[in-house]
């Protein structure tokens, strides 16, 4: 019994080894694209953050001194063009709102890619391995989408604003 034990052992260590190294190249590509989209995400969160903070900071700026001899109708022109400034800063609030639901999701997908990695550095995988990266690789090109989609949208709402804050400066210095 004993012989036909350690006869076995390797025999099932080999199989078990090989079994895993099948899925060595789409975890390691797995977790090569999960990095990217996760830094493609984060610079997004950090770009959203920068620009947040700079339209608000800008957004104090637009008023108009109470001394100030304007002509009619200009008053209406300003606070019709501040409301597009502060539209576009409450829409950069609501992405924000999104960006944070999308990162915890993204955690939670995230330790799924770890516990890949680290069955594949033990030798052990568990479930339907293919299935996972599947799912996973499907998740980290939905996020490098949505990171591009929120990008463009913050540099959108960016020029849109910045165009508002322009023209209220101008319209303000009409006299």
């Amino acid at each position: 019994m004993k012989k036909l034990i350690l006869l076995i052992a390797p025999v099932l260590f080999i199989v078990a080894c090989k079994n895993v190294e099948q899925f060595r190249a789409p975890i390691e590509a797995l977790t090569a694209d999960w990095a990217k989209a996760g830094a493609s995400v984060t610079e997004v969160g950090s770009l959203l953050n920068t620009t947040q903070v700079m339209m608000a900071s800008m957004s104090d700026s637009l008023v108009v001194a109470p001394t100030a001899k304007l002509k009619p109708g200009v008053m209406a022109s300003l606070d019709s063009i501040k409301t597009i400034y502060t539209n576009q800063l409450a829409g950069l609030g609501t992405l924000g709102n999104d960006l944070k639901a999308f990162s915890s999701s993204w955690q939670e997908m995230s330790t799924k890619v770890d516990a890949l990695s680290a069955g594949l550095k033990s030798g052990k995988l568990d479930g339907d391995v293919m299935a996972q990266i599947n799912e996973l690789k499907t998740a980290s090109t939905d996020a490098m989408s949505k990171a591009d989609g929120w990008k463009s949208a913050i540099e959108a709402a960016k020029t849109a604003a910045m165009g508002a804050y322009d023209l209220y400066k101008t319209t303000s210095m009409s006299k």
